[in-house]
C-alpha cells in the first residue's frame, strides 16, 4: 500500500490562506488613508470657497433683483402696503470673465440690467383710506442682493423724469437695507394715471443672477456669452437657445403663477415674497476638480483590492514569494495617485491631471513588479490591467446619468473574469 504525504500541500494552502487574510487586512487598513485623502480634498475645497468669498466681498456676490415696488409705509394700526407693477419687462446681457485669487479661478460677470414697465392703481388700493402722511412718505423700492456689485450710477426714470436714487438704508420704512429707494408721487396713481418707469442697473456679481417677476405681466430676457448655464428658480424659461458661444433665455410669467397678488402687506416681502418667486441662471461648471477628485477617491478601495488580487494571482502562478511589505508599498503607491491627481488638478485640467497621475502610478508599480518578479512581460501585464482599471474609473466619472449602470456592468465583468481566473488557477495547480 502506497502512502502519499499531503503535509507539504496542506502547509502551502495554509500559507496562502494566511497571506490572503493579511492582504485583506491591509486593504481594510488602507481605508484610513483613503479617508484622510477625502478630508484633504474637502480642506482644499474649503480653501477655494474661502477665496471665493473674499473675491465676492470686493466684486459682488450672487445678485438677487426684486422689484420695483411702491411702498406705502404703515404704522401701528395700518400695515405697510406694497404695490407691484402692472407690466414688467427686463433685459440683461451677462458678460462673463475669469478672475484669479491665489491659485484659484472664478467666474464673475458684469450685467447691465434694464427694467421697464408701468404702475396702475388697482381698485383695492382706491378703496383704502390712506393718510396724507402715508402718501407723502411713499417711495419706490428696488431690492438688490449686494450693493457692492453696482459698477456705475443707477438711473430711475418715472414718467420720463429721472429721480434721485439712495441706498435703502437711508429710510427706516424700507423693507430691506439691501436695495435702492427713490421718491414716488402716489397721487398720480390714485388719480387713475399710469406711471411708467425705466430702471438701469449696471451690476456685477459672481456665479448667479436672479430676478423676481413682480409684475402682473412679466417678460424677462437674459443673454450671455457663457455656454453652460443652469436655469434655476421657480420658473424655467419658456424659450431658450444654448450653444458653446453663449445662451439666450426668455421667461413669460403672470401674476397668476405667483403666490401673491398685486398688493402685498407686512414687512417681509423682500425676504419671503421675492425669494419665493425668483427665476434666474447660474453660470455653473458642471463638476469642478474637487467634486471629480472626491468621486475618484471613492473608487480607491476597488482599485486596491483588484490590484492586490492580480498581484496575488501572479504570485501563485509564478510561484514567487511577494513580501507583505511589498504589498503595502503597492497600496501606498495606489493611494499616492489621488494626492497627485488633487495637486495637478489645481493647476491643470482634470483630464490632463488624471492622465499624468495615472501614468506615474502605473509606471511606478510596473517597474516595481518587474524588479520583484524579474520578468518584464508579467510586469507589463500587471501594468496593462491597472491601465484598464484607471480607464474604467475615468469613464465612470464622465457618465453622470449612467454611472451606476456602467459601474454595475463593469464590476460584473470584472467578477466574471476573476472567477474564471481562479478556475484556471486551480486547473494549473492540478
Amino acid at each position: 500500500m502506497e502512502i502519499i504525504d499531503t503535509k507539504p500541500a496542506m502547509s502551502e494552502n495554509k500559507r496562502l490562506s494566511l497571506k490572503l487574510l493579511i492582504i485583506v487586512c491591509i486593504s481594510v487598513l488602507l481605508l484610513i488613508p483613503q479617508f484622510l485623502i477625502m478630508n484633504l480634498v474637502s480642506e482644499r475645497q474649503s480653501t477655494r470657497n474661502e477665496a471665493k468669498t473674499e473675491l465676492a466681498k470686493s466684486w459682488g456676490m450672487d445678485q438677487h433683483i426684486g422689484g420695483p415696488a411702491v411702498v406705502i409705509p404703515g404704522n401701528k394700526e395700518v400695515e405697510t402696503l406694497y404695490l407691484f407693477p402692472e407690466t414688467l419687462e427686463a433685459t440683461g446681457n451677462i458678460q462673463s470673465q475669469t478672475l484669479k485669487r491665489g491659485i484659484f479661478d472664478f467666474s464673475v460677470y458684469n450685467a447691465p440690467i434694464k427694467i421697464s414697465g408701468t404702475f396702475k392703481c388697482p381698485k383695492d388700493l382706491r378703496t383704502r383710506e390712506l393718510s396724507q402722511k402715508a402718501k407723502q412718505k411713499s417711495f419706490l423700492f428696488i431690492g438688490l442682493g449686494d450693493l457692492r456689485g453696482l459698477s456705475e450710477n443707477v438711473t430711475v426714470a418715472l414718467n420720463g423724469v429721472v429721480s434721485e436714487v439712495e441706498p435703502a438704508s437711508s429710510l427706516s420704512d424700507a423693507p430691506s437695507n439691501s436695495g435702492l429707494v427713490c421718491a414716488f408721487d402716489l397721487d398720480n396713481l390714485l388719480n387713475g394715471d399710469t406711471v411708467s418707469f425705466e430702471i438701469t442697473l449696471p451690476i456685477k456679481g459672481i456665479d448667479a443672477l436672479y430676478l423676481a417677476p413682480v409684475g402682473n405681466s412679466n417678460s424677462i430676457t437674459l443673454t450671455s456669452d457663457w455656454g453652460d448655464p443652469s436655469f434655476q428658480g421657480n420658473f424655467l424659461p419658456s424659450h431658450r437657445e444654448v450653444s458653446d458661444n453663449g445662451f439666450k433665455a426668455d421667461w413669460k410669467v403672470m401674476a397668476l403663477n405667483r403666490e401673491y397678488g398685486q398688493i402685498a402687506t407686512g414687512t417681509s416681502y423682500w425676504g419671503s415674497l421675492m425669494s419665493g418667486s425668483e427665476l434666474g441662471v447660474k453660470l455653473c461648471i458642471p463638476v469642478d476638480q474637487y467634486q471629480q477628485t472626491t468621486r475618484t477617491v471613492k473608487y480607491a478601495i476597488l482599485i486596491i483590492v483588484l490590484t492586490f488580487a492580480v498581484v496575488f494571482f501572479v504570485e501563485i502562478r509564478r510561484k514567487v514569494n511577494i513580501h507583505i511589505v511589498q504589498y503595502i508599498l503597492i497600496g501606498i503607491a495606489l493611494l499616492l495617485f489621488y494626492t497627485l491627481l488633487l495637486s495637478f488638478s489645481e493647476h491643470l485640467s482634470f483630464f490632463i491631471s488624471y492622465l499624468i497621475a495615472a501614468l506615474m502610478t502605473i509606471g511606478l508599480i510596473t517597474t516595481f513588479m518587474a524588479a520583484i518578479l524579474k520578468d518584464k512581460k508579467t510586469a507589463l501585464v500587471v501594468g496593462g490591467l491597472l491601465t484598464l482599471l484607471y480607464i474604467f474609473i475615468f469613464v465612470l466619472l464622465q457618465l453622470e446619468s449612467y454611472a451606476l449602470l456602467a459601474g454595475s456592468l463593469g464590476l460584473f465583468v470584472i467578477l466574471a473574469v476573476t472567477m474564471y481566473a481562479t478556475v484556471k488557477l486551480r486547473k494549473s495547480k492540478d
